[in-house]
């Protein structure tokens, strides 16, 4: 399975805390995201940049910097150096789920189990399906339901190290370092093969992956009591052997990253991508894998607006806004999948917008600034909303 590496755009710094209740973070710099696919083919996603063509030729800017209708548009386009432009198509899908069999064969292969619990939930699709949960006798924990889950004990010592979402502090690890344990490509892939192995079927996906070095863990370890009080740290030892990668991967088709947020949180953040792999020396010590899909075969080639279509489609919402100030400042393409009421999906390809928002608040006159973030169809320039 080949890999290849290449640098990706720098994203921006944003203020979270949109109208969708998006939570807050930090966002860090894209860094380096790496592709691992099947055996037709391997590349990288870059998150800006030139794209291929769609019908014939069809490139999008770096960049799109205009004023439309009051909006300002001073905009990054992100869109995947691996996306056939010339060769997408309209089709559906179903949201793939573990199988609880193969997940115990996978991960509890040898362990003892201290509980165990069966039982059946109710699929997106209306169909009941098995679930289970297992604790077992060396501290690790098993779950395969609506999604999958696998931890050991080494896990919550690294949790109080690296953080990605509250007490950001990712920026602290490389995201390109080598360490001894192996190389990124090659442990990313024994990963891959692991979450096949569960009953998944992820063929295409890119990832970036931050080197957690025990230097850097040690002085960074913090954690918590129940009442929100530091732990103290004495008596934690740090060494090589607790060198190891953490992974944050989204699942592609065509070429175009599949989107993984929510009306709860529409954000795209590396903290929300549906695979999070946690790997040392002694293998996997944490696993999340939710919302992948499995897509139909193609049906109708799909063109694409040129993108000053799609943004005064943006222009139109937030330009009759009275009081604020709008600032488009990134915009990403995506496989959007879009849940109709039988519990399939028809999967747009769709414009994602993160739309800086800022004014006076007319209550208390302080000003203020946050983000929130818009949808449009880049076929047909409607807004999307799921």
């Amino acid at each position: 399975m080949k890999v290849r590496k290449n640098m990706i755009a720098v994203m921006f710094l944003v203020c979270i805390g949109c109208s969708g209740c998006a939570k807050g973070q930090p966002k860090a710099d894209a860094g380096n995201e790496i592709r691992s696919e099947d055996v037709r083919n391997a590349g990288n996603e870059t998150e800006s940049g030139d794209t291929g063509s769609t019908a014939g030729k069809q490139d999008f800017p770096e960049t799109f910097q205009e004023t439309i209708n009051g909006v300002v548009f001073d905009t990054v386009i992100q869109v995947s150096e691996e996306a056939e432009l010339g060769n997408l198509h309209q089709v559906t899908a179903t949201l793939q789920r573990p199988d609880v069999e193969k997940a115990k064969a996978v991960f509890a292969e040898g362990k003892t189990a201290t509980e165990e619990r069966n039982e059946t939930e109710s699929g997106e699709d209306g169909r009941e399906y098995p679930g289970y949960t297992g604790h077992y006798e060396d501290g690790a924990f098993l779950s395969a339901s609506t999604v999958l889950v696998y931890s050991t004990p080494v896990f919550e010592k690294i949790y109080g190290a690296f953080r990605l979402d509250h007490d950001y502090n990712a920026d602290k690890y490389s995201k390109d370092a080598v360490m001894e344990i192996g190389d990124p490509r090659t442990i990313f892939d024994a990963a891959l093969k692991d979450i096949n192995g569960a009953g998944y079927q992820l063929e295409e996906a890119a990832y970036d992956y931050y080197a957690l070095d025990h230097e850097t863990m040690a002085k960074e370890y913090r954690a918590l009591d129940k009442s929100g009080n530091e732990i103290s740290a004495d008596g934690l030892s740090w060494g090589a052997e607790n060198d190891c990668y953490f992974f944050a991967a989204v699942q592609q088709h065509e070429g175009l990253p599949v989107y993984f947020g929510s009306q709860d949180f529409p954000e795209d953040s590396e903290s929300n991508r549906p695979v999070q792999v946690l790997y040392s020396a002694g293998g996997i010590e944490r696993l999340e894998v939710s919302r992948l899909y499995s897509f139909s075969e193609p049906g109708d080639a799909v063109s694409l607006l040129d993108f000053g279509t799609v943004a005064e489609t943006v222009s139109k919402k937030y330009g009759d806004v009275i009081g604020a100030s709008y600032t488009v400042k990134r915009a990403k393409l995506y496989k959007m999948p879009v849940k109709l009421a039988d519990g399939t999906y028809d999967v747009k390809i769709a414009w994602l917008f993160e739309v800086t928002e800022s004014g006076t608040d007319s209550d208390t006159g302080k000003e203020y600034e946050y983000t929130q973030y818009m949808f449009v169809d880049a076929a047909d320039g409607t807004e999307v909303l799921f």
